[in-house]
């Protein structure tokens, strides 16, 4: 895959669901269980693509104008566990 930011797009709206509902929107225990998972794959990519989805990361967060967003993701990859 060349290009890696709608990829990168998708994974940080669905962590962003899952990190920001209400527990009467996602159960707790559920939206942890659903970033676990996601973890979890992500891991099963091999260092280089891990350092690449990391570098795809930051630079989605280096280019947007909010600054919450931005420290969201920067912060994914830790949060994924992603090689460094």
């Amino acid at each position: 895959m060349k290009n890696y930011v709608p990829l990168c797009l998708a994974l940080i709206d669905a962590l962003l669901v899952l990190e920001t509902s209400a527990p009467t929107e996602i159960d707790s225990d559920i939206a942890v269980r659903g970033m676990e998972n996601m973890s979890s794959s992500l891991l099963m990519l091999d260092d280089d693509d891990q350092l690449e989805l990391r570098r795809a990361l930051n630079n989605i967060a280096q280019e947007s104008a909010d600054l919450v967003y931005r420290k969201f993701v920067e912060s994914v990859p830790d949060m994924m566990g992603l090689a460094s």
